[in-house]
């Protein structure tokens, strides 16, 4: 049966939203995490009973060259991107710059 363009457009369209789990500070999923862009929205839901603190990194940079964002104990942070982008992003302890310590994951793309 041959798939018309509308059809085949539904079935190749990007996610509005995904989400992303933190349990014992590892991201799941932890690889790369694809949505719409402008529109699509990323989810990281924090499980544990402490805050990370969330750093978010182009690719072919270092992680400390990136921003941080506070992710609260058993709360959530949206994020959105713009078409083209990709980033990396680690979770990391609030305190000090233990960046040795940190799980991370990605990209995240468009």
């Amino acid at each position: 049966m041959a798939t018309t363009g509308a059809a085949r457009a539904k079935q190749d369209a990007l996610p509005r939203s995904a989400t992303i789990t933190i349990r014992d500070q590892a991201p799941y999923p932890s690889g790369k995490v694809e949505v719409e862009p402008w529109i699509g929205r990323v989810h990281f839901v924090n499980k544990d009973k402490k805050d990370y603190r969330l750093r978010f990194w182009k690719s072919n940079t270092e992680p400390i060259a990136g921003i941080d964002i506070l992710l609260p104990a058993r709360a959530r942070v949206t994020v959105m991107i713009k078409r083209g982008d990709e980033f990396h992003f680690g979770v990391f302890h609030t305190k000090g710059d233990e960046a040795a310590l940190g799980k991370g994951g990605g990209p995240i793309v468009n």
